[in-house]
């Protein structure tokens, strides 16, 4: 069952027109944090230029990594997925879901981009690409995002992708796209 599992994974893989976005298996998730060529080595990409910030480094340590762990059958909704700039076969960034859709079908999606990256629409590109997989799986209704209120690029992509605020705290707002939009 386990391998049955990591094949699976293994194949899943979806292209746009300049990206392909890749989730990680266990594995691929550790060596990813590790900052090592492993993972590179491992989906046989060049090794570039990836760094991740602290903060995010502790974020896979105590949230994604137990995730998966404890829940390996829902895996694509735990893990990173890695974003693959096709012409250069380097990883650019990463997007990924923070756990399993609700008992309402609620997602959240979370996502970055190495700076040097910035501005060349690839991030819209891949939030599109992974919105429309997971609108793809019944059980997703609602995708919500989180940017800060400063963080203007992130917006800008939010809107671009059809997602709308809907609500907002002192520092954050709160995004949604709803699959009845898309469809």
């Amino acid at each position: 069952m386990k391998l049955l599992k990591m094949t699976r994974i293994k194949n899943i893989r979806l292209d746009s027109a300049r990206l392909y976005i890749k989730p990680l298996t266990f594995q691929q998730m550790v060596w990813y944090k590790d900052l090592d060529d492993c993972l590179e080595k491992d989906l046989e990409l060049i090794i570039g230029s990836r760094g991740l910030t602290e903060e995010f480094i502790i974020v896979i340590q105590t949230s994604n990594i137990p995730y998966v762990s404890f829940n390996p059958d829902k895996i694509l909704f735990g893990t990173i997925w890695v974003i693959v700039l096709k012409d250069q076969n380097i990883i650019i960034g990463d997007i990924g879901f923070k756990g399993a859709p609700s008992e309402y079908g609620l997602i959240e999606v979370g996502y970055g981009i190495y700076p040097e990256h910035r501005n060349k629409g690839y991030m819209t590109e891949a939030l599109n690409s992974l919105t429309n997989w997971a609108f793809q799986q019944p059980e997703v209704k609602i995708i919500l995002a989180e940017t800060d209120k400063t963080n203007l690029a992130s917006q800008k992509i939010l809107l671009k992708s059809n997602f709308a605020p809907f609500a907002e705290t002192e520092s954050d707002y709160w995004w949604r796209l709803d699959k009845e939009i898309i469809n």
